[in-house]
């Protein structure tokens, strides 16, 4: 099963006892361990949150108590690992806590407390030889973990466009089953391991059209997705760092450009960034007689609402321009990483410095 959010209860150690102990007139006891603090680790192996289902809560150790003049053992930290880009928020306000994008990131979700201290360093501050000082008690936390797939390109469209057809096409491309209903042959590809259906996000790794490109389908949109309406907005989040849209249209849909705008407007209500990323359309199921004999006017009627000319007709089963899309989405991909990296160097560039004059 594929899971990208978890909730999380966790509590750090509390610190350990300070001693109160004498050598002859000379206060010598020594100081609590401190307690475990709860750490996230960015692990690149995972990729689902299944793993922590089920796991209510993680408890970090509290630190050992002093033994006289011996100070007391601090607790090691406890690691609850987590796949990259896992976002973390606060489960009942939704305050950002923060995020873990690459392994090996840390993220500090709960402090452990102090050692309580002992009368020996409590008596050089105080001149109180008789006491010891309380340690600190433990972290408590109810978080929110979601993680979020990352790809270059990722495919759009309403239930049963063909978007997971095309990603069996574009990423099998010498499959071993006879009954695999696409002919293409275009280049070497592998599916990543995530199950396959319509249910969950599809990934797949595409190496035709020039170079290695990483491929999300998620499920179909309906009308109300960016409110929650069927699989959409548990999903849409995948979508939002990915550089370039595979929009999808049913070549049979009697309506193909309200069917256009429809999915761009629950896009533009879900996140106005995510309406704005470079798309490039696709009508499917060009193979189908009754689409290819209407498959201009469909192209004209999108093109007419569309602003932009990227349309191409494609049939994932008999191979129809799938070379030539992945070819153009390849290309499209490169300049949008170049424009990107622009702005990128534009950002980070000092301003406001003028040209020396002298």
């Amino acid at each position: 099963m594929f899971f990208d959010r978890a909730e999380l209860f966790v509590r750090s150690g509390a610190g350990g006892v300070g001693a109160v102990s004498m050598n002859g007139q000379r206060p010598v006891g020594g100081n609590g361990g401190a307690g475990g603090d709860v750490v996230l680790l960015c692990d690149g192996s995972l990729n689902t949150l299944g793993h922590l289902r089920g796991r209510a809560s993680v408890r970090g150790d509290r630190g050992d108590d002093a033994r006289g003049k011996e100070s007391g053992r601090s607790a090691r930290e406890a690691i609850v690992r987590v796949p990259p880009n896992c976002r973390v928020s606060e489960l009942e306000s939704g305050d950002a806590v923060g995020e873990l994008r690459e392994p090996g990131e840390r993220l500090l979700i709960a402090a452990g407390g102090q050692g309580g201290e002992g009368n020996g360093d409590g008596y050089r501050r105080t001149r109180d030889s008789r006491r010891n000082y309380p340690p600190g008690g433990s972290t408590r936390a109810r978080l929110l973990l979601s993680m979020t797939l990352v790809a270059d390109v990722g495919l759009i469209g309403h239930p049963n466009a063909g978007k997971s057809t095309l990603l069996r096409a574009a990423t099998r491309a010498r499959p071993k089953a006879a009954d695999c209903p696409s002919k293409y042959a275009g280049g070497c590809c592998r599916v990543a391991d995530y199950p396959f259906t319509t249910l969950v996000p599809n990934l797949g790794v595409c190496e035709g059209g020039g170079g290695a490109m990483l491929w999300l389908d998620i499920p179909g949109l309906l009308e109300g997705a960016h409110e929650g309406r069927g699989l959409g907005r548990a999903f849409l989040r995948h979508v939002e760092r990915c550089r370039l849209l595979l929009h999808l249209v049913d070549g049979e849909s009697a309506e193909p450009a309200a069917e256009y705008l429809a999915i761009n407007r629950e896009l533009q209500l879900y996140s106005p960034r995510l309406a704005a990323t470079p798309q490039v359309v696709l009508v499917s199921k060009a193979e189908l007689p009754h689409v290819a004999e209407r498959i201009n006017e469909t192209v004209a009627a999108i093109r007419a609402v569309a602003p932009h000319g990227r349309i191409l007709p494609f049939s994932a089963h008999s191979g129809l321009n799938v070379q030539q899309l992945m070819q153009r989405t390849h290309a499209l991909l490169r300049q949008v990483q170049h424009q990107q990296a622009q702005e990128a160097e534009a950002e980070a560039a000092p301003h406001g410095h003028g040209p020396d004059r002298t």
